[in-house]
């Protein structure tokens, strides 16, 4: 099938067809309905196996990467990469069952096609400032670090592209040494992820999710601790203490113990029966207050002894001597064993009021807040700003995210000449 290209008049039916592509990729990008109605047609006649890859030549395209990456008239003329950004958009007739079924199939196989090339729109690079996210966030431990794990490690993972359209996931050992931990710890957040998927606290197991996988609903952080071992003999040390409390409870430590190494049949027991559901329930209730408890009195206590505390904005600051004073009273009052939750609630209450008072009674230190409140305000502004990518600002781009953006470049100028000021 030589064809001989001077002018679009001359291309074939086919090429016709990609033409068409193209321009709606150039045209649409923002509501890529045409395009993404060309895109099927083209993956599910096989159009892109069809028409040559050159002026005057017989052969076809040897991959569909080849086919969008190719130059006009015979290909698309964009990145692969790019091609994948633009499917992300959804289509604006997704809303109907045929439709959205039509585009899934063709977003499928595109994306399967490409990964035979090794193109997944996953770099190395974005992988590693997501593992080096979780390393900036690995102090505060949760769910979302394990939900990361267990999107980028397997065991056995050599890190070889995958035979789909998935991006490959890498070993515990190779994700311990990008983000500066040991594999033994990174291994832990995975074993929690998948207890948690074992108990149905969590939907997805780690072989259902992938590098770059859209956020999923988390667990609540109050039975984050239920799930994850910060050390190796935590299980044993959590079993006595399930043992312990058992007794305390009137109930034998085996029956207890049974349940805590089961805990698909806690589940079940839980969905099945309303009373075990309000147990389980006021069982939760219970733990949170007392995780609560404890740390509002270690917070008095160490405002106490220390006499140093963070304002509300985070900025530290030296209570007076008639504040601290008036911390270290509340201190008696939050270690009696007898003292109420809502008793160590008002001694927390009280205990910042304290900082509240500081600042605003000090001139200097109330400038400091502020100035502190706004810099976090700006700089969190800043680096929401910075993540956005130009590239796929302009694939998504309507006159409503227009506005926004000029609205936004508005007020920042309106502050810089305010304070350009003398």
């Amino acid at each position: 099938m030589t064809v001989r290209v001077e002018s679009n008049s001359y291309l074939t039916e086919d090429q016709q067809r990609v033409y068409q592509l193209r321009t709606s990729l150039e045209r649409n990008g923002g509501t890529p309905g045409g395009f993404l109605d060309l895109l099927a047609a083209v993956v599910e006649e096989g159009t892109w196996r069809q028409v040559p890859s050159d002026v005057n030549v017989d052969q076809s395209f040897a991959s569909f990467k080849e086919f969008i990456e190719a130059k006009p008239p015979f290909g698309l003329g964009h990145k692969a990469e790019y091609v994948l950004k633009v499917l992300q958009v959804p289509h604006p007739n997704e809303g109907v069952p045929e439709i959205r079924r039509r585009m899934d199939k063709m977003r499928g196989a595109v994306r399967t096609m490409l990964a035979e090339d090794g193109v997944t729109g996953y770099s190395e690079d974005q992988r590693d400032r997501d593992i080096k996210a979780w390393a900036a966030l690995d102090r505060s431990g949760g769910w979302w670090l394990a939900f990361f794990v267990a999107c980028q490690v397997s065991k056995g993972a050599d890190g070889k592209q995958a035979a789909s359209s998935r991006p490959a996931k890498i070993s515990a050992a190779e994700f311990a040494r990008r983000s500066g931990t040991s594999s033994e710890r990174v291994l832990r957040y995975l074993h929690a992820w998948e207890s948690a998927k074992e108990a149905g606290v969590v939907q997805f197991g780690g072989a259902d999710l992938f590098p770059g996988h859209e956020p999923v609903a988390l667990p609540d952080e109050e039975i984050w601790g239920q799930f994850y071992s910060s050390r190796r003999n935590s299980t044993s040390e959590r079993s006595a203490l399930v043992a312990a409390a058992a007794e305390v409870a009137g109930i034998r430590p085996t029956k207890a113990l049974e349940v805590k190494e089961n805990p698909t049949a806690l589940k079940v027991a839980i969905i099945a029966d309303q009373r075990t559901a309000e147990a389980a329930k006021q069982a939760l209730e219970v733990r949170a207050a007392e995780v609560r408890k404890a740390e509002r009195v270690e917070y008095i206590r160490r405002v106490a002894d220390q006499g140093k505390a963070k304002t509300p904005a985070g900025l530290p600051v030296d209570l007076p001597a008639q504040a601290k004073e008036k911390a270290a009273s509340y201190v008696a009052v939050v270690q009696d064993e007898k003292a109420t939750p809502e008793a160590v609630a008002e001694a927390y209450e009280a205990v910042q009021a304290l900082i509240v008072e500081t600042v605003t009674s000090d001139p200097e230190i109330s400038i400091r807040e502020q100035r502190t409140r706004f810099t976090k305000t700006i700089s969190s502004t800043m680096k929401s700003i910075e993540s956005i990518d130009p590239d796929d600002l302009i694939a998504v781009a309507d006159d409503d995210l227009r506005a926004i953006v000029a609205a936004a470049q508005k007020r920042i100028n309106e502050l810089a000449d305010r304070i350009s000021r003398p």
